[in-house]
């Protein structure tokens, strides 16, 4: 499922995105610097969004500031990370050559890991790790997730240090399971 289907909008969508994963207090003005929506569309969608309570505009005499609503900021982190932790699964389904994939730190801070990708793949030209490498940032970007690190690591690689009981390794493995 995708996240516009579900919210009726690309616009609605990129919007609580940004407001969520980027920055709140911006002005729907300056939304439309970033996003790749004419200002009636965002302010349309933000109109739509306040009357359900999701956003709050604190309106001043200088500028009006757009705020995800209290109590909807923790809800709409998981929703959109949900949606994140599918299509980065889905992304992944699509290469026969990745044999396993570890979610880290992006998608639980709480890892003992400093990475948010690792991918165990079979040997593979570089530029298929190339490819799968940009389709993730550009997956991670519509999401306003910037400096995302991801490890690739060939199988053989993967199963020496398995062996030899490497501390990362066995972090991912046990990070897995939770």
């Amino acid at each position: 499922m995708r996240l516009d289907k579900l919210l009726g909008s690309q616009a609605k969508a990129d919007i609580l995105k940004f407001l969520v994963f980027k920055r709140e207090g911006i002005s729907a003005r300056a939304l439309e610097n970033y996003l790749s929506w004419s200002f009636p569309s965002i302010k349309k969608q933000i109109d739509m969004l306040e009357s359900i309570w999701i956003l709050t505009i604190d309106k001043n005499h200088q500028k009006w500031e757009i705020y995800l609503a209290e109590s909807f900021k923790p809800l709409l982190y998981e929703f959109l990370m949900n949606f994140l932790k599918r299509e980065t699964q889905a992304t992944f389904e699509q290469y026969n050559w990745i044999d396993k994939y570890f979610l880290g730190k992006v998608f639980n801070p709480n890892l003992k890991i400093d990475v948010d990708l690792v991918i165990v793949h079979q040997p593979v030209e570089e530029k298929a790790i190339a490819a799968l490498k940009e389709e993730i940032n550009s997956l991670f970007a519509s999401y306003f997730l910037d400096n995302i690190v991801i490890t690739f690591m060939p199988a053989s690689q993967f199963e020496l240090r398995y062996k030899m009981a490497d501390k990362f390794v066995l972090s991912l493995l046990q990070a897995s399971r939770n």
